[in-house]
């Protein structure tokens, strides 16, 4: 399957960072202070990079599931489902029927992109729960570690940072850049595929228990 323009951008960019930023590999190991401080440099940038791109696919994917829901409500993929299922009751306020938890939930996860900080595990499960997404395992690791050498690179000081690896780094960079691969098709074929016929726009919500209202969500 076809990886989205997103994507195609995104690893472009990498590969240019590489080329900018990244030393040339030794063979003995031996780096000078520059070396290892463009390392550092060429770590941020990736990280930032990244960061970006998975905001940027996530919002992208949530607006056009949403944008296909809004122009015929009745058909639900996963997404909107989802959506609908995620949207957090406010107290003391009337409940809100499936139409509007959806529209909700959306505007909320917007928001939760544009202040997001960051890849580390829980980063990926605020903006990817709302829309009933589980990132792979071996991926939620390897971001999560990244993110943690971001870390220590952006908020202490030089003097108790050991040096970086390029070579290391670079093959760090790389195993995300595949991994994210697989995320970006698995992603655009989750919002195309598995549409739930009729939402339940006009139903009694008052009236309904928890599990009659999932009933509802899936079913109409």
């Amino acid at each position: 399957m076809a990886n989205s323009l997103l994507y195609i951008g995104f690893k472009q960019r990498l590969l240019d960072l590489e080329s900018h930023l990244l030393p040339a590999i030794s063979p003995t190991l031996t780096y000078t202070a520059k070396d290892e401080d463009l390392t550092r440099a060429y770590c941020l940038l990736c990280h930032a990079e990244i960061e970006a791109y998975i905001e940027s696919i996530v919002l992208a994917t949530a607006t056009q599931a949403y944008n296909k829901w809004s122009t015929d409500k009745t058909k639900v993929s996963q997404i909107i489902f989802h959506l609908a299922y995620s949207y957090k009751q406010v107290a003391n306020k009337p409940k809100e029927p499936p139409y509007s938890m959806v529209s909700l939930t959306f505007s909320q996860l917007q928001k939760s992109i544009t202040s997001n900080n960051g890849i580390k595990e829980d980063n990926l499960n605020l903006i990817l729960k709302p829309i009933g997404f589980e990132i792979d395992p071996p991926l939620a690791l390897l971001l999560t570690n990244f993110g943690k050498t971001r870390g220590t690179i952006a908020h202490t000081s030089i003097s108790t940072q050991q040096p970086l690896d390029p070579a290391t780094e670079k093959n760090n960079v790389t195993q995300i850049l595949t991994a994210l691969k697989s995320f970006d098709e698995d992603l655009v074929d989750y919002e195309a595929n598995g549409i739930i016929n009729t939402t339940p726009v006009n139903m009694a919500w008052d009236s309904l228990t928890f599990w009659q209202r999932l009933k509802y969500l899936f079913t109409g």
